[in-house]
């Protein structure tokens, strides 16, 4: 195999990466969709969407229980990743 012939293979897998990991449907690492996770139907609007995320994350924002204890803003910073990751995704499909 040529270096050209390698080339192609790599870039051929390279972009048969990118593909799959951009139409592959994501979940959380709990396994749940990101509608579950911020709470709107799977058709949302973009608007409705954004007003659930910013619902959830002033919920479980870490600073708001920093007061209370270390396990609490441990589950708060785990809980606002994952609410992070729901929105993103969401906007990620929906645009």
């Amino acid at each position: 195999m040529g270096g050209l012939e390698l080339l192609a293979v790599v870039v051929f897998f390279l972009i048969g990466y990118w593909a799959v990991d951009f139409f592959w449907p994501k979940k959380n690492s709990d396994g749940a969709p990101w509608h579950e996770v911020l709470g709107v139907a799977p058709d949302a609007t973009l608007e409705q969407i954004r007003k659930a995320y910013e619902e959830k994350s002033a919920q479980f924002h870490p600073d708001r229980v920093a007061g209370i204890g270390p396990e609490f803003r441990d589950t708060a910073i785990r809980l606002t990743r994952r609410i992070n990751d729901a929105y993103e995704e969401a906007v990620r499909t929906r645009s």
